[in-house]
């Protein structure tokens, strides 16, 4: 390791590394924020002749000193960002001016009312020097002179500064303290000038290699949510507000104290001043070198502990300074203890230049004045109390135990520098990047619970790229952080160049960024017509524009034509899904990003819906498909990548994913798929559970199956569900049509058909949550048309939805305890209250069921996460739990496979085929999973527009013209035509009809 270069002894001599504009703008800020501070000194050395102008206790003038310093720093945050907007050579100019003319106004105020008025708009002018002026500085000059500079900047503006107090002193013992206030204003009006003439804007984040100019302006909550997701600028916040609560009164406190203790008058306390603001450029210095060292020798986490020191010595010496007996050691601490209050200055400028964007470092800077006023303003009231009903010395005491805690939180910061120092460099690299999309290392989650872990994901201009993953991997949280709906705790995202890390939905929706969230993308209480218009807020003011967009969404999806004035609560979920896109689509967003694009669609429209997003990548639309289809994202994308437990496992060619075995499996139902192969091996049973799967090399992605699954044929069993001529309207649509069937015990019976064809509906009306308008529905030989869900439920029906409803504020343990109610023996309030013993073995009975159901569903690490928490496929694996809990004698499915990966809708077909065997029960399945479907059934049922149109084999329905047609679409015979090399009608037929169905 190469020995650190030594530091010059003084800041003066290295000086000669400032870079190629060298010393004129450090030479100019410090001027121009040194006679700047004349006014705030003159107003401490003042205060008791203003105190005796105006009439008005101590207490009075020390809080009005408080107040007229800190309120105005409420106003930091507007102007840092305005600072990191607009141009700041210009900004400074004008707030220096401004601020000349309130101090002009300070002095001849004739009311104590116009001059606190005066001091508030003076403070605001004041606040470029801590706000503006240090961002410039981090920008004019290079990351390793910053010690230097900013200890230069502190060291003679101080100095400069402190000859405000003996110059107010004399010339307020000479010429009254009004005078004081006006000749002191006047060097500013002239160096102003000089600044705006001299002064050139430098290009943010220029010094340290960035591009910054380019990068387009956030909002000021932007801003704000960036700076505070870096952890040392939180700790710094809290450190100022404690800090401030000590240093804004103290000013006032020092020179009363030592005017009502030891009776000082003006000059002699303008003399004190004078000493204390020697102590301040001696800490400065002695600061200033001390930073230096560390940033020479790469030793960042040295800056907190001496912020921390700087400030735990200030507060040392007020606590000297108040029990000190005698007058010369209330001199020597207040004279000492102003290198603490000074020398912190250098260490904390460059700290936050270190940490922070140079985008936002005016309004990192602001924020921190804003929590330093903040805690100034609530402070300064108590010690005000305390001052006038104690004296001076209790009040003082207590400043100082504020002032050391502010001191020990500062040096704190030293655990987390360093990684903020990476992420402000990792976040460089992101804005630099080419590619569309950028994320470098970002880290997210919900309530405290971290689901992202470090993802690393790039996209560029015009790409589709395929997100894959396990259920519960994080990739809906990935998407959801893109868009702004979850604000990352870790790294960096760019668009274009532009850092989107914490904007929030609104402006990352401006930028062009599109988002449909799997199963949630409707508004469900308004109607279709509704739903598209909302969608057009983009280009609302282009009346003919959104029209034209609206118009060519429906040519995609016709269905949504004829549904125009239906609720979209009242959709089916594939229609549900389609709204969704369409409101997507009409946007023509820059990036587009679908959650779950296979939900719930039909394979027809999914075949269709694939060409339509070829279509619009072919025009420059930028696509992330988050999908559980490997087929799907083979027919789409080139790349891929794949999540697992929040991060990035897999990032390459799709079909390289096909030789992945240790990534390509099952999570949850793995352990309850091979319990039921090895029970089925064990019965002698026929080889094979008719589950899809991914041929290994050389498969291309087709569709083949482990083995041929015979469905039971139970057409000799009893009778247990009957529907007998069923139809539903709602409004003037027909959503059933006399529909009728029989299901046998033992039977697994299936149900297919397109989008909006009344399958849900049915379920609806077997169920008991919907009332048919004719027909009727027999359960177990007894009629149970007018009967509610529970009465059927009770009855011994089972069923699940397509969106996986569950109870959002439960647990998973506690959801499937609910699930297993009718397994308690004892349901009645008051035995449970009195804690009658067989209540007890009743509840233990309960969660020895759950414990069995949470091993056998592998949901052991999700037993105590809310419902709400999980993604979808993790809510369809919790829900299939609850059922098997419920133990139905007649069990309906709707879509059981949706939203789960592939291996777990592998594992899916033993399992249900196991569920059967177990509970002895019948089985009804709606599916758009043709493969698993036709594997389990013996019979299908083939619904359009309400109405039966094929029932039979699973082979002779899927070859039915009709279905074919309005069902299945193109891809049955590119599929046959593959399939029918190998031999079989029905591997023709589930091949086919699988090729845009296969699932990862």
């Amino acid at each position: 390791m190469s020995k650190p270069e030594r530091v010059p002894r003084a800041t003066l001599r290295s000086l000669a590394g400032l870079g190629p504009v060298g010393l004129l703008p450090l030479a100019v800020l410090v001027a121009l924020a040194g006679v700047q501070n004349f006014d705030l000194v003159a107003f401490g050395v003042l205060a008791p002749d203003i105190r005796d102008t105006f009439h008005v206790s101590t207490g009075a003038i020390t809080v009005i000193a408080a107040i007229t310093s800190a309120v105005p720093i409420i106003f930091a945050v507007v102007l840092g960002y305005a600072g990191d907007r607009r141009n700041r050579v210009v900004l400074s100019t004008v707030t220096a001016v401004f601020w000349g003319f309130t101090a002009l106004l300070s002095g001849l105020a004739p009311v104590l009312a116009l001059l606190v008025i005066a001091r508030l708009l003076g403070g605001i002018g004041l606040l470029s020097t801590e706000t503006i002026y240090p961002s410039l500085l981090s920008d004019y000059y290079p990351p390793r002179s910053l010690g230097t500079v900013f200890g230069s900047y502190r060291t003679f503006g101080q100095a400069l500064a402190l000859l405000g107090g003996p110059l107010a002193g004399l010339i307020a013992a000479v010429l009254g303290w009004r005078a004081a206030f006006v000749i002191l204003a006047l060097p500013t009006f002239v160096l102003a000038a000089v600044a705006f003439t001299t002064l050139r804007e430098p290009q943010r984040g220029a010094s340290q290699g960035g591009a910054g100019a380019s990068e387009e302006h956030g909002s000021i909550l932007e801003g704000y949510r960036r700076i505070r997701a870096i952890p040392s600028l939180r700790r710094t916040w809290f450190a100022a507000f404690l800090f401030g609560g000590g240093t804004i009164p103290f000013v006032t406190l020092l020179s009363n104290f030592f005017k009502d203790v030891y009776g000082m008058g003006d000059a002699a306390r303008g003399v004190l001043t004078g000493l204390y603001g020697v102590g301040g450029v001696a800490g400065i210095v002695v600061g200033g070198v001390l930073t230096q060292r560390a940033m020479r020798s790469d030793r960042l986490r040295m800056l907190p502990l001496i912020n921390g020191l700087m400030i735990v010595e200030f507060g040392l010496g007020v606590l000297v300074m108040a029990a000190a007996p005698v007058f010369i050691l209330s001199v020597a601490a207040a004279i000492a203890l102003s290198v603490g209050a000074y020398g912190f200055l250098p260490a904390y400028t460059t700290l936050v230049a270190s940490v922070v964007p140079p985008r936002v470092r005016s309004q990192a800077y602001a924020w921190s004045l804003f929590w330093y006023a903040l805690g100034g303003i609530v402070v300064s009231a108590v010690i005000a109390g305390i001052q006038n009903a104690n004296g001076p010395r209790p009040a003082l005491t207590l400043l100082a135990f504020i002032v050391v805690a502010g001191g020990v939180i500062n040096a704190s910061v030293r655990a987390t520098i360093a990684a903020d120092a990476q992420r402000a460099t990792r976040a460089k690299q992101t804005l630099a990047s080419t590619a569309l999309l950028c994320c470098r290392g970002v880290d997210a989650g919900y309530g405290g619970v971290q689901v992202l872990f470090g993802v690393d994901f790039e996209i560029d201009e015009g790409e589709m790229v395929a997100l894959l993953g396990t259920n519960g991997a994080g990739k809906s949280t990935f998407m959801r952080a893109i868009t702004g709906l979850v604000q990352p705790t870790d790294g960096a995202i760019s668009l274009a160049g532009r850092d989107i890390t914490h904007a929030d939905p609104m402006a990352c929706a401006r930028l062009g960024i599109m988002a449909i969230p799997g199963g949630r993308g409707i508004f469900p209480t308004l109607s279709v017509a509704d739903n598209l218009k909302v969608a057009t807020w983009l280009v609302r003011k282009d009346r003919a524009h959104s029209d034209e967009a609206v118009q060519r969404v429906v040519g995609h999806f016709p269905v949504l034509r004829e549904r125009w004035h239906t609720l979209a609560g009242d959709l089916s979920g594939g229609e549900q899904q389609m709204l969704s896109l369409a409101q997507a689509f009409i946007a023509e967003p820059r990036l587009l990003l679908i959650d779950e694009l296979s939900l719930g669609l039909a394979p027809v429209i999914l075949a269709k819906l694939v060409d339509i997003l070829r279509a619009i990548n072919a025009r420059g639309t930028t696509i992330i498909i988050v999908e559980q289809s490997v087929n799907v994202a083979l027919e789409l994308a080139q790349r891929a990548v794949f999540m697992e437990k929040g991060q990035v496992r897999f990032a390459g060619p799709t079909v390289e994913l096909l030789h992945r075995p240790d990534i390509l499996r099952a999570v949850f139902l793995q352990g309850a798929a091979a319990g039921e192969r090895q029970l089925a091996s064990s019965r002698d049973a026929t080889p094979g559970t008719g589950n899809a799967h991914l041929e290994g090399p050389g498969g291309n992605g087709r569709v083949t199956h482990a083995g041929e699954h015979r469905p039971v044929d139970a057409s000799e069993h009893p009778i247990c569900l009957s529907a007998d001529a069923l139809t539903k309207h709602y409004g003037g649509v027909t959503a059933v049509d006399g529909v009728s069937f029989d299901l046998h015990e033992h039977e697994i019976l299936g149900i297919i058909g397109p989008n909006g064809a009344g399958k849900t509906t049915l379920f609806d009306l077997i169920s008991g949550f919907a009332r048919p308008d004719g027909g009727h529905v027999v359960l177990r030989s007894r009629d149970v048309t007018r009967g509610g869900a529970v009465r059927r439920a009770m009855a011994g029906l089972g069923r699940s939805f397509q969106d996986a409803r569950l109870w959002p504020g439960l647990t998973v343990a506690e959801c499937l305890a609910v699930a297993l109610h009718r397994e308690g023996e004892i349901e009645a309030a008051l035995p449970a209250l009195l804690g009658v013993p067989r209540v007890a073995d009743s509840e233990l009975a309960v969660h020895e069921r759950v414990d069995e159901l949470i091993e056998t569903m592998n949901l052991d690490a999700y037993r105590n996460k809310f419902v709400s928490e999980l993604s979808t496929g993790t809510r369809r694996i919790v829900e299939l739990g609850c059922l098997i809990a419920h133990r139905p004698s007649v069990l309906l499915l709707d879509e059981p496979s949706s939203g789960i990966a592939q291996r777990e809708a592998e594992a899916l077909g033993p399992l249900l085929e196991g569920i059967r065997r177990r509970l002895e029960c019948a089985i009804l399945i709606i599916e758009h999973d043709i493969p698993l479907v036709s594997g389990l059934a013996a019979r299908l049922i083939a619904l359009d527009l309400g109405a039966v149109v094929a029932e039979g084999r699973p082979a002779d329905v899927l070859c039915d013209p009709r279905v074919v047609e309005s069902y299945l679409g193109s891809a049955t015979d590119r599929g046959r035509r593959q399939a029918e090399s190998s031999g079989g009608e029905l591997a023709a037929a589930l091949v086919g009809s699988a090729v845009p169905r296969a699932r990862t």
